[in-house]
């Protein structure tokens, strides 16, 4: 309900009405009068020319805070209290259990998350690796391509086809010894992860009873 505040004009305006005197003293009995009223009494006597300057001899009461702040129940406070119980005991539950399914938007993903610092050590040990392979082809080839004329005196053309098949023999040999390496890490990382940890609940504590 619209409720107006009485001021001293709308308090004037109502003495100097037809209004009966215990009606005034009714109206003018609180500090404030309803929206029904005031049209009312302006539909049954018109004190001025129209409703609006009638409302405008007046203004709008509104309501303290407080009086809209009930207090709170014992019984809203204990369920209050057992549901931010409840609410933490199911962070922790999440926190301890490992999902079943991803919560992101990358859900049934089985892709490594692959931290920036974690590539580059990749990448840096990939580069090392081709190095050292390299090396090792080069190497190998030099040696060969020395010890075909020190101690076999070959032609420089049956030592340029050994020297390269050596290489190309080489080159295969460590590239399939890095990939039966690099397999199995990846088998390794997919044991890792297909392993689930068992966490128990030793005991909970109910603070609402």
């Amino acid at each position: 309900m619209t409720l107006f505040v009485l001021t001293d004009q709308l308090s004037n305006t109502i003495r100097q009405s037809k209004l009966p005197d215990k009606k005034k003293d009714e109206l003018l009995s609180s500090d404030t009068i309803s929206h029904t009223k005031l049209i009312k009494f302006y539909e049954t006597f018109h004190p001025t020319p129209s409703l609006l300057q009638l409302i405008k001899q007046t203004k709008l009461h509104i309501p303290k805070y407080e009086q809209f702040n009930k207090p709170k129940t014992k019984e809203f406070i204990k369920q209050m209290e057992k549901l931010r119980l409840e609410a933490k005991e199911k962070e922790y539950q999440k926190l301890i259990q490992q999902p079943e399914k991803f919560e992101t938007l990358y859900d049934n993903s089985n892709q490594e998350y692959i931290s920036p610092s974690k590539a580059h050590k990749e990448l840096k040990n990939q580069l090392t690796t081709i190095v050292n392979i390299f090396i090792s082809v080069a190497s190998v080839a030099y040696a060969m391509w020395y010890w075909t004329k020190s101690s076999w005196g070959l032609k420089d053309s049956y030592r340029v086809l050994l020297t390269i098949f050596i290489g190309l023999l080489v080159l295969i040999a460590e590239v399939v010894v890095y990939m039966g390496y690099l397999n199995k890490v990846e088998e390794a990382k997919i044991k890792e992860l297909q392993k689930k940890e068992v966490k128990k609940i030793i005991k909970t504590f109910d603070f609402t009873s």
